[in-house]
């Protein structure tokens, strides 16, 4: 009987997923193979120089958008050591790091030369990552896109314990984390979040390399083989 449970609950549950990660990666592979074709235009060539010469790289965005894994690519290719928010403020069994822990950690963190900082929140030293990077990369995704992503991450959590905070050991949790509130959060980011971190963004953005992403697909141009080698 639990056998059977087991197969009623997990089975829909993994041909979502699979439907859902396979079409990510349908796409991008059709972006990967539609800009290895195409030459970079003046805009992309600056955003690929900018990323490449960067050492302090802040990737900000909507849950589900991309930020992790577009983050841990650049470290690999730029060799900037990577930093997630997430990281920093969630241990074991998803216990959260009090705001002092939090913020001595990150305080610590934004005084080093060289790093990729990933995550949003924005109540806590926003201005200040702003400040101390040299990039600023938005990963501005449509709502779809990023409640996409986030149910992909969530399932790939709940199926097979991948996609945890550092400090959350994979064999000590099965943990589906979309709760209505997390849904509302991301359904509402561009109308409520977007408004009060935007004007920050573009006020340091002018002043340093600001790269704008409509899709985490954007960014495929930026690791394609023959591009990585550039000088």
């Amino acid at each position: 009987m639990d056998s059977v449970k087991y197969v009623i609950v997990f089975l829909p549950l993994c041909l979502l997923y699979l439907l859902l990660k396979g079409g990510s990666l349908v796409v991008g592979l059709l972006y990967r193979l539609i800009y290895s074709m195409r030459p970079l235009h003046a805009g992309q060539d600056n955003e690929f120089r900018a990323v490449q010469h960067a050492k302090r790289i802040i990737v900000i965005g909507s849950p589900g958008s991309g930020k992790t894994f577009l983050a841990k690519r650049l470290s690999m290719w730029t060799h900037l050591p990577y930093i997630s928010l997430d990281d920093l403020y969630w241990g074991p069994e998803w216990k959260r790091s009090t705001d002092k822990q939090f913020l001595k950690q990150l305080g610590e963190v934004l005084q080093r030369e060289e790093w990729i900082i990933e995550g949003n929140y924005h109540e806590r030293y926003f201005t200040e990552r702003l400040q101390r990077a040299d990039t600023i990369i938005v990963m501005d995704v449509s709502t779809l896109e990023a409640i996409t992503g986030v149910i992909t991450r969530s399932l790939n959590r709940f199926l097979f314990s991948k996609e945890l905070p550092k400090g959350v050991k994979e064999e000590a949790v099965r943990i589906w984390d979309i709760s209505p509130r997390f849904v509302r959060f991301v359904l509402g980011f561009r109308r409520r979040i977007r408004p009060k971190i935007w004007p920050l963004i573009m006020q340091y953005g002018n002043q340093r390399n600001l790269i704008i992403l409509k899709s985490k697909y954007r960014s495929c141009p930026w690791t394609a083989p023959d591009r990585r080698s550039s000088p």
